[in-house]
This record gives structure tokens, C-alpha cells and sequence, in this order.
């Protein structure tokens, strides 16, 4: 009986956690598997473990309506979302500042942080930070991967980690066959159990020659025979339970990380991260279920028909072209079928080669347009009208105003929205807060201010500028703010006092963020007050200089002279006193 948390102890209960894992996973998999061979097919199956890379993709599918539906999806979602060429999302404070009565800061209180200069200066700074560390990094190519496995299988995995020589984040999209996960009390996916293959250069470069032969006496040869062969390894990630507080060395950092060698079964390395450094994404997923689900899966009947319809289609008009045939047996070998070619018979009638079956041509016109319409039910799950919206109207010559084009896509986004939501809050609020993690540690994240450091009660926020984001923020934040604007405006017509009712400025700046405006162009309050102020002066000399004729004519007629030194006399410009 072992009581010592043995190395070889350790490997086998990480092997046992994955099989109790795998367990869970497993009823997902043949679906899966289907719709990835008819969805997705460019990634290989899961039970594809044995069969070779490259291997030819898609020779079963025979309608790709499904798969240009789902790229469309997964672009229109990335490029609307978190294309390279926007900034798709800020950093706000709207925590509010509480100053007591006494403090000389008494002014800010009720205001919101960010609307600070300093705390202003440095949230603008963490984002150019932050964009230029997505730049140099490999996201951008990455997400497009990892959105198109939320969008097929239901459930996608991104990894990261620091590339410390280059001063960059090196992000990895493992496959879903790849990854068991578990999650914590509150639905949060916080374990990842990750089987994949690594060379044994790799193997040789990430754990030391010295490590792998303690694990595989036979290693040093094999990597010198053949560096490139492939062994299998296990990387688990999950929350420590049992730490030394106090010790700063990887076995008690809050986030394990464990490798495993699986033949021979050994442990290679148990160390940990301070922040978690993957993410799950489940498009939508089932209360009673841990593995998420897509609208491949709710096409997957439309799917299956479509490429059943496509199939027989295909058949039905190769035999409409090619027809099977029967005739005489005496014309065995005497067909020319090709351009141009003679048969001679003695009796056309008898011989005359007849198609063996007739109707074809009848019956397929009606079996394609029922396949145009699973074709159609196949987009609507992929949400193709939205991002074609533009293209269907102009081809269809419809002539649409630019409020109406923003109210169409405010709808199409507001069904998109929950989905939409969950990508934000379950993968990118975590990528955004693991690279801020990474660029601080490293040092390239600017100086927090010292108002920050006082009052330490505010976070960090990410708000989200892309398109899609702006569409729902529009559709529902404009529309308020332009009913109330209508509502106070009829309600003035009966009492003009209503118009005083509402902060204008504030409505306005709403009004702005709303249709996402960008906030380092709005103006502050003391500039604002400054204008207006000299707007006021303005406006004053304007009345003064107008009230100057008449005061001058009534004067005159008064028979009294302008005096040259009196201030009607400095501001008519007279260079005498007479009478006018």
C-alpha cells in the first residue's frame, strides 16, 4: 500500500482523472464526429487516432450548403467582433469616487473613475498596450479556428502561453478531441485534461534529454534515430487545492500544471501558474450538460437530409445524362454512342436501344427545390441573412436608408445576442484579463496612478466596441434615448416646462457612446464651460452692439451730444462730439 505522493504515484492518478473524464465526454463524440465530417471536415475526427494526417477530407459530402454557411458565421463573427483593423473594445472604470465632505477632491465624488485624467490616461495607455501585445501575437490568426469549433462541435478550447525570448503571447487552438474538461461550482470551466502528440525534438527542447531518459531509458536513441517521431503526453490543468503558502516555487503556484508521459506512463513535470491560461467557450449549452452545443447541432437533421437530397440529386442527373440503356443482344458491341457516330440496324423497332428507366426528368426539378429548401433552413441556424443583409438588398434592388439599415441589423444582432454575450464573458473577458496579467508582469503596462493605489476598490472593465456589439447597444440604447427625446418634446407643446427636466449634456453623451462615438473626442465639462462661456460674451456684445444705433438715435433727438470719452462714444467710434 503507497502512502508517498510518489512520481509514479502522481502519473497514475492524473491517467485516472482523465479516464473518469473521458467518461463524460464520450456520448458527445459520435455527433460530433458526423458533423465535423459534413460541417467541418478539414479537421480530422476524433476516433481518427490511428488514421494518417493529410488524408483526403470531404469525399463524402455531397451539398456544401452547411459549410459555406458555417465560414460565413465564423468571419462575419470575427470580423464584426474582433477584427485586427478595430479597436473592438476598451477599458472602463465605473466604479464611482467617494470622497468625504472635508477631502479637496470633494468635487469628484459621484463621478466615475475613468472620467478622471490620470485614471482617463492610464486606461487609454493599458489599451494601446494591450492592442500592441494582440499584434505581435498570433490571436488574430488563431480566433478564427477557435470561433469555427464553437460553432461546429459547441465547444471550444484556447491556450496560451508567454513566448519570453520574443516578448510575444503564442495562442493554441487544441482540438476538441484533444481536451476533457470540468467545471467549478458556479458552471466556470476550470480543469483541462489535454492528450496530444509531441516530436521527441519537441519533447527534448520543452523538458531536457536528461528528464526524458529518467522517464524512457531508450529515449536518447530514439531521438537520435528519428527526432521527429511522435509520442503522446498528457497536460493537465486545474486549481490546486493543497498549497505551502508562503513558497513561491511552482508546485504551489494556485494553478497546477502536470505532464505526463503516457508510454511509458511518467511524470515529466509538475509545476503552475499564478492565472489561468485557457479558456472554454460553449456557444450554448444545456443546464444538465457539460459539453456545449451549436447550430450545427440543430441543423444536424436539415444536414443529414441536405447531403442525402445532394447525393441523390447528383445520381438523378447522371442518369438523365447517362441514362442505363438495354437492347438487342445482337448489337453487343456495335453501339457508337460518342459525337457523330453510326449504329445500323436491320429493324428499329426491335433493336433500338431503349433508357432502361424514364420519368427522371420529371421528378428531379421537384427533389432540387425541395433541396433549395433545406438549404434555406441550413442558413437561417447559421444566421447567414445577417450578414448578408446588405448584398440580399442590393440584389434584390431595394433601396434602404441608412436608419434602416441600422435598425435591420440591430434586430439581426439583438438574436445573435446571447450568444454573442457568452462568447464575451466565458473567452474573451478571460483572454483580455490573462494578456493584461502577462504585459504587467513583463513591465510594458503603464504606471498605475497613485488615485488608484488610494482608492483600490475599482476594477478594470472591458467594454466592447465591434460592430456586432454596437448594433445591440444601438438597438436598444438609441431607441430610448430617442423616445424619451420625442415623449419630452410632445409633452413641451402643453407645458413648456418639461423641456427642463432632463440633463441635455448627459443625453447627449449617451447619445454618443451609444452610436459609438469615440469618447477621447468628446470635449470635458470645463471645456465645454469655457465655450459656452465665451459664446455668452459673444451673444452680449452682439445685443450691445445692436442696442448702439438706437440709444445714440434717442439721444439725439434728446439733443444731447455723444461725449468721445463716454463708453457709447468709445464703442461708436466717434472722434468727436457733435450730434448725430
Amino acid at each position: 500500500m503507497e502512502i508517498l505522493d510518489t512520481p509514479d504515484k502522481r502519473a497514475r492518478d492524473e491517467e485516472k482523472m482523465l479516464t473518469m473524464l473521458a467518461q463524460v465526454r464520450e456520448p458527445f463524440e459520435t455527433t460530433i464526429d458526423d458533423l465535423i465530417s459534413f460541417v467541418n471536415y478539414n479537421r480530422r475526427k476524433i476516433k481518427d487516432k490511428e488514421n494518417p494526417k493529410g488524408k483526403k477530407a470531404g469525399i463524402d459530402v455531397y451539398d456544401g450548403t452547411a459549410v459555406s454557411a458555417k465560414n460565413l458565421l465564423v468571419d462575419g463573427m470575427c470580423g464584426y467582433m474582433c477584427s485586427r483593423a478595430l479597436r473592438w473594445y476598451r477599458y472602463g472604470m465605473s466604479h464611482k469616487f467617494n470622497f468625504p465632505r472635508f477631502s479637496g477632491m470633494r468635487a469628484w465624488s459621484g463621478k466615475r473613475m475613468d472620467e478622471y485624467p490620470e485614471v482617463k490616461r492610464y486606461l487609454q495607455d493599458g489599451e494601446d498596450v494591450s492592442y500592441s501585445a494582440f499584434d505581435r501575437s498570433n490571436f488574430y490568426d488563431a480566433i478564427t479556428e477557435f470561433v469555427s469549433d464553437g460553432v461546429v462541435p459547441g465547444t471550444a478550447h484556447l491556450i496560451w502561453e508567454e513566448d519570453v525570448d520574443n516578448a510575444r503571447i503564442v495562442y493554441t487552438v487544441p482540438h476538441f478531441r484533444e481536451c476533457y474538461i470540468a467545471e467549478d461550482q458556479y458552471g466556470r470551466v476550470d480543469t483541462n485534461y489535454r492528450v496530444y502528440k509531441l516530436t521527441l525534438r519537441q519533447l527534448a527542447e520543452k523538458f531536457g534529454i536528461e528528464t526524458m531518459e529518467n522517464a524512457d531509458l531508450s529515449f536518447r536513441i530514439q531521438h537520435e534515430r528519428n527526432p521527429y517521431e511522435e509520442r503522446e503526453v498528457l497536460h493537465a490543468i486545474y486549481p490546486r487545492k493543497i498549497r505551502q503558502y508562503g513558497r513561491i516555487d511552482g508546485k504551489n503556484k494556485p494553478i497546477a500544471s502536470v505532464w505526463v508521459l503516457r508510454n511509458p506512463l511518467k511524470l515529466l513535470d509538475e509545476s503552475g501558474y499564478d492565472w489561468q491560461n485557457f479558456v472554454t467557450w460553449r456557444w450554448r449549452k444545456n443546464s444538465d450538460e457539460l459539453y456545449g452545443r451549436s447550430p450545427a447541432w440543430d441543423a444536424y437533421v436539415e444536414i443529414m437530409l441536405a447531403n442525402q437530397q445532394g447525393k441523390t440529386n447528383l445520381i438523378a442527373g447522371h442518369k438523365m445524362a447517362e441514362p442505363p440503356m438495354v437492347g438487342h443482344s445482337d448489337l453487343r458491341g456495335k453501339i457508337q454512342a460518342g459525337p457523330a457516330g453510326w449504329t445500323w440496324v436491320d429493324n428499329i423497332e426491335r433493336q433500338m436501344p431503349k433508357p432502361l428507366l424514364t420519368g427522371i426528368n420529371q421528378t428531379l426539378p421537384f427533389a432540387i427545390e425541395y433541396q433549395e429548401r433545406v438549404d434555406r433552413a441550413i442558413k437561417e441556424h447559421f444566421h447567414v441573412n445577417f450578414f448578408l443583409m446588405l448584398y440580399q438588398a442590393a440584389f434584390n434592388k431595394v433601396d434602404l436608408t441608412a436608419t434602416q439599415v441600422i435598425g435591420m441589423q440591430g434586430e439581426q444582432a439583438a438574436v445573435l445576442g446571447t450568444r454573442v454575450g457568452r462568447l464575451e464573458s466565458e473567452a474573451f473577458d478571460q483572454i483580455i484579463d490573462g494578456q493584461f496579467y502577462i504585459e504587467d508582469r513583463a513591465g510594458r503596462m503603464p504606471q498605475v496612478p497613485a488615485i488608484l493605489e488610494e482608492y483600490s476598490n475599482g476594477k478594470i472593465e472591458i467594454e466592447y466596441l465591434g460592430p456586432l456589439a454596437q448594433a445591440q447597444k444601438r438597438l436598444t440604447k438609441t431607441r430610448q434615448i430617442q423616445a424619451g427625446v420625442q415623449l419630452i418634446s410632445e409633452i413641451a407643446n402643453i407645458h413648456p416646462g418639461a423641456i427642463d427636466v432632463p440633463d441635455w449634456d448627459a443625453v447627449v453623451i449617451e447619445a454618443l457612446d451609444a452610436s459609438g462615438f469615440p469618447a477621447s473626442c468628446i470635449r470635458d465639462d470645463e471645456e465645454i464651460g469655457r465655450i459656452r462661456q465665451m459664446r455668452a460674451e459673444q451673444q452680449q456684445m452682439a445685443q450691445q452692439a445692436e442696442m448702439i444705433p438706437k440709444v445714440a438715435k434717442g439721444l439725439t433727438a434728446a439733443g444731447k451730444e455723444i461725449s468721445p470719452d463716454s463708453m457709447l462714444g468709445s464703442m461708436m467710434g466717434k472722434e468727436g462730439g457733435a450730434a448725430v
